[in-house]
């Protein structure tokens, strides 16, 4: 039985609004410095290990990393601590590539 939900990068936006998820960023602080998401907040995976009880359990989250494997293996924990969580496939550099496919054709993210 899967604890969480699986998101497609070319989903993220829709996926935030319909469920007004907190997206959370959980590299360390330096990759999130060089760039990261527009509205992420950055929760690295090592803190969010120590201090899951800062972290809302009555809000959906959305988490990322950079490529989507430390980000499912974190939701599938939170899933099953109780959260309402997802994971985006492919992480970050999923989410750029669909965002600079966007903009090379004319559309916006």
């Amino acid at each position: 039985m899967r604890t969480f939900e699986i998101v497609y990068a070319a989903d993220v936006e829709k996926f935030l609004s319909e469920h007004r998820a907190i997206l959370i960023d959980i590299r360390d602080r330096e990759e999130y410095r060089k760039g990261h998401w527009p509205g992420a907040v950055n929760e690295p995976y090592d803190e969010m290990e120590r201090e899951l009880i800062r972290i809302p359990q009555n809000r959906y989250l959305l988490l990322y990393c950079e490529h989507g494997g430390g980000s499912m293996q974190m939701a599938r924990r939170l899933g099953q601590e109780g959260y309402q969580v997802a994971t985006v496939v492919g992480g970050y550099e999923a989410m750029k590539k669909v965002k600079e496919n966007y903009f090379k054709n004319g559309r916006n993210v």
